[in-house]
């Protein structure tokens, strides 16, 4: 459970330690005194979306830190353990949730103590508590919601599932299937063009770097006679000629020199020494030009062969890629693409059966899902029209109809042959559709949410849904923002009691502005704003009893007057007693 939440410099809030406890835990306040802020802040650290806009005016940074206490043996820890372990996070009695929100617009995530990511934390906050807000009303006016709560109140998770892969294995095949099929209208053009591809790359015979030693070829012949002038120059300058010796002869003459020096004084041995050193890399040059130019040699034709094969490669790097590598990785594709042509019909048949062998999976899945699904909205009706009795609507009549699916209502649906003489529209959820229909009163008859509910109604509708849900949900923490929306009276009086029984098997925090309800607290938080004439606050306390007397007269709207307050401390009797 939640059992405290640290806001710092969030929105109106400076700075405030918020605890809660077992059993049910109200938040009241005035009209626009921050309720809704304390549930932005639970908000985000449990992974929602965030702006820096939710920083206080004058900070630059934001933090909100939930601590849960878990319960080792529950459903909530087991599902927590696995997620942990897939994350290389280590699970604890407590459970921290950090979230650090900076004026840049950066996010820090952090599971106890541990940097983690905004996608991990909003998936173990999904494990721990389930938000009901104010606009998760309109998801009952929604029927493409209504499934996913039959599925979960009928514990079907793993059939919709099964049914969410396979599909999405179907639609795959099936797509490959459609582009084979297509291929067909256009196979022979594409095998004449493949060919042709295949035999011209073949034919030019590629060979890996060979652009390059062409090219450093062709420089080398259109230089032919600069690099054999210079190349004899050097030769000459090195060497000498008939009459007079060249560098190399002349150097030798310095090196006898200098090698009668150092005999006749050591000094010049380092300058005999450089002399060796010329010589011999004088020597080196000469080996290495002399080498050059005896290989160096003009071929005739040559040039225009060269030239000839580098405007072929030229012209397979337009057609068939930016380089000769490319060209090649072309050639391997293009020689797959024609094998599978030459061998389409065999392709052809192996995709067509393995496509009906998915249909038929598919179809039967489909099939076993629908019958369970029939089963369970039986049993989801009868439970919420007792759900509604019990919360004032005595003439009540709920309906989960469960009916074949459309293309007109389902325009992303795709047909699927099963059985085999037949076509049925499909989607990833199977081929159910559902919607809830609700008689109020009796003697009418049923007609879908958006139809006839009241806002009183919806806020009861939902109350039993979640109350229902709440046997087989495995979250230990369930938080209601104004579920007493559009109701009062006797009617309050009842969903407070609902509350409250639902607060027995977890912890629920509910955000309200009903006496019936607050009156039923374990815990009760009151949120007040104030300003010292710069700056304005939201402050957040626990009411003791005194206090709670006072909140709930000024909730009944008269005042701390002493009928009001009579009234509040008999409305608290059978808590506190």
């Amino acid at each position: 459970m939640l059992s405290e939440l640290r806001v710092n410099h969030f929105v109106l809030i400076e700075s405030e330690e918020i605890k809660y406890g077992e059993g049910l835990n109200v938040i009241t306040g005035e009209t626009g005194a921050g309720k809704s802020i304390i549930l932005d802040a639970l908000n985000m650290v449990l992974g929602e979306r965030a702006s820096s806009d939710l920083i206080r005016q004058g900070k630059d940074q934001a933090t909100v830190e939930a601590v849960f206490d878990l319960d080792l043996g529950s459903p909530c820890y087991r599902r927590l353990e696995k997620v942990f372990d897939e994350c290389g996070l280590e699970l604890e009695e407590t459970l921290i949730l950090k979230r650090t929100l900076n004026s840049n617009g950066k996010n820090r995530c952090f599971v106890n103590n541990s940097s983690t990511t905004l996608k991990t934390l909003n998936e173990i906050g999904g494990l721990v508590v389930d938000i009901h807000g104010q606009h998760e009303h309109q998801t009952l006016l929604n029927p493409k919601m209504y499934l996913g709560i039959l599925d979960a109140f009928g514990g079907l998770e793993k059939e919709r599932e099964d049914i969410r892969q396979s599909y999405e294995a179907w639609l795959e095949v099936q797509k490959q299937y459609q582009d084979l099929l297509d291929q067909e209208r256009e196979k022979n053009r594409l095998l004449d063009q493949l060919k042709f591809q295949v035999e011209e790359i073949e034919t030019a015979d590629l060979k890996p770097g060979e652009e390059e030693d062409l090219s450093n070829e062709r420089r080398r012949l259109r230089n032919f006679e600069t690099l054999n002038q210079n190349c004899q120059s050097i030769l000459g300058a090195l060497d000498g000629g008939d009459e007079e010796g060249g560098a190399i002869t002349l150097l030798g003459r310095i090196q006898d020199s200098l090698e009668t020096l150092t005999e006749a004084d050591p000094q010049f041995v380092e300058s005999r020494g450089l002399a060796d050193n010329i010589v011999y890399s004088l020597e080196e040059i000469a080996r290495t030009v002399r080498d050059y130019h005896a290989n160096l040699e003009e071929t005739p034709g040559r040039l225009e062969e060269i030239e000839g094969r580098l405007a072929l490669l030229k012209d397979l790097k337009k057609k068939y890629g930016n380089t000769l590598e490319d060209v090649l990785a072309f050639l391997d594709e293009s020689k797959q693409s024609l094998g599978r042509l030459e061998n389409y019909e065999e392709e052809k048949a192996q995709f067509e059966g393995r496509f009906k062998e998915l249909s038929r999976k598919l179809g039967k899945l489909a099939t076993e899902l629908s019958r369970k699904r029939r089963k369970v909205a039986k049993q989801l009706s009868g439970e919420i029209t007792l759900e509604l009795r019990q919360l004032g609507m005595e003439a009540a009549r709920f309906e989960a109809e469960v009916s074949v699916m459309d293309l007109s209502s389902n325009p992303n649906a795709h047909r699927i042959e099963y059985p085999e003489d037949d076509q049925s529209p499909i989607t990833s959820q199977g081929w159910d559709n559902l919607n809830f229909k609700i008689s109020a009163n009796a003697g009418e008859p049923l007609k879908t949410l958006k139809q006839v509910a009241s806002g009183g109604e919806i806020s009861r509708i939902m109350l039993a849904i979640k109350a229902i849900l709440a046997r087989v949900d495995q979250v230990d923490t369930m938080i209601f923002d104004e579920i007493d929306t559009g109701i009062g009276g006797k009617t309050a009086h009842v969903v407070g009691g609902k509350i409250k029984n639902l607060s027995k098997e977890r912890q629920v925090i509910c955000i309200t502005h009903l006496p019936p309800i607050a009156s039923k607290a374990d815990h009760h938080i009151l949120i007040e704003k104030g300003t010292d004439g710069e700056t304005t606050s939201v402050t957040v306390k626990e009411l003791a009893a005194e206090g709670r007397r006072e909140e709930l007269a000024r909730m009944l709207g008269t005042g701390a007057t002493e009928e009001s307050l009579k009234l509040a401390e008999e409305m608290l009797q059978p808590v506190t007693q």
